[in-house]
């Protein structure tokens, strides 16, 4: 059976890497193009500069690079459909990516981790630069995106630049909202009655998940101020995407970290998960110094923090809430955090990786 040609008649670059595309039938579809940006072709893409040379070719009615990538219209027309087929090939060609490294010489299991405790002011955000390999978790830096430092944005732009080793970015922030809340105010109007339960729309499925887990609640981003700390963490990853002209998707398999990516990550999700006792009431507010050096010290059995930096994750409970997002991403880099049940409502909604407590329990984190 004959199938329909397409034509692309026009495009529009979104934001980095995403384009509207119009086709001669007068439909168009907005793509993310990120996920498939592995393999020999359209690697070069990941760079921005290359990315946003996209062109129509005159003859193919199609989109074109100037490296010679380009993508069958009728792919792009159905994409739908035909997206998560080259999605499936996108991982394939990263093996290839990831194997060719370590043939290279290069070990597959060396990252870098960066821990953000996210907030709305840069003098509470805490910053915790750390190397991931085969041997564990070593802290490199810590310290407080204040603008006597440099801004968080500066810090962790030089951070990424300074290595060309790929690095997990844990952040310590919600990075999607509800899918009933997004749904149910798409059409509603003052006034009108919304059928949707406020737990459906102001708890997503992992934040249900980690209570479960845990006993620890994820607090509601449909309605409470954490809504500011996501927007800000969803600004500077996308600054961050621009200024460096990386791509930095959200991960999902350790397998496919090849490249920038990041993850959400609670701490006190994941101090529950590895059995460190958060203290009765609490360790964040600035008298409580002992149940912070109670914490670090935990934490230093499960990863190398040197003794310079001890004195400033005992004093400042941000700077100790970045080194546990360390942590989280090293319990997803090892494969012990628990992965979302439902991929596609994870990818609307965001998950929070979080150990699953049996594998903590037996020392496999």
């Amino acid at each position: 059976m004959a199938h329909p040609l397409h034509r692309v008649t026009a495009f529009e670059i979104v934001e980095p890497f995403v384009l509207n595309v119009r086709f001669d039938d007068r439909t168009q579809q907005r793509i993310d193009f990120r996920p498939v940006l592995h393999g020999e072709l359209y690697g070069a893409l990941r760079d921005t500069a290359v990315f946003e040379r996209v062109a129509i070719d005159p003859d193919a009615h199609t989109l074109v690079w100037p490296n010679g990538a380009d993508f069958d219209p009728t792919t792009l027309h159905e994409w739908p459909d035909a997206g998560p087929r080259m999605i499936e090939l996108a991982r394939c060609w990263a093996d290839a990516e990831r194997s060719g490294r370590t043939a290279g010489g290069e070990p597959a299991a060396r990252l870098r981790i960066i821990g953000v405790d996210c907030a709305t002011k840069d003098v509470k955000t805490g910053l915790a630069l750390a190397a991931s390999d085969d041997d564990g978790v070593r802290l490199l830096e810590a310290t407080v995106g204040s603008f006597e430092g440099g801004s968080t944005r500066s810090i962790l732009q030089k951070w990424l630049a300074d290595s060309e080793d790929a690095t997990l970015i844990a952040i310590d922030a919600p990075l999607g909202w509800p899918r009933p809340l997004v749904m149910s105010l798409t059409s509603h109007f003052a006034g009108a009655a919304i059928g949707t339960s406020a737990d459906d729309m102001f708890r997503r499925a992992t934040d249900v998940f980690v209570k479960k887990a845990t006993g620890k609640r994820p607090l509601d981003i449909g309605a409470d101020r954490i809504a500011r700390t996501a927007l800000v963490a969803l600004r500077l990853l996308e600054e961050l995407r621009t200024r460096l002209g990386a791509a930095i998707p959200l991960a999902w398999d350790p397998a496919e970290l090849i490249e920038h990516a990041a993850i959400e990550v609670y701490p006190a999700a994941t101090l529950m998960a590895h059995g460190i006792d958060a203290g009765q009431t609490g360790y964040k507010k600035s008298g409580q110094t002992e149940e912070r050096r109670k914490i670090l010290e935990a934490l230093r059995r499960r990863m190398t923090i040197p003794e310079e930096h001890c004195g400033d994750l005992s004093d400042n409970a941000d700077l100790l809430d970045a080194a546990v997002c360390v942590l989280a991403a090293r319990d997803f880099i090892t494969g012990c955090a628990a992965p979302p049940p439902d991929r596609r409502l994870a990818e609307h909604e965001g998950w929070i990786w979080t150990a699953r407590r049996e594998a903590a329990d037996h020392g496999r984190c």
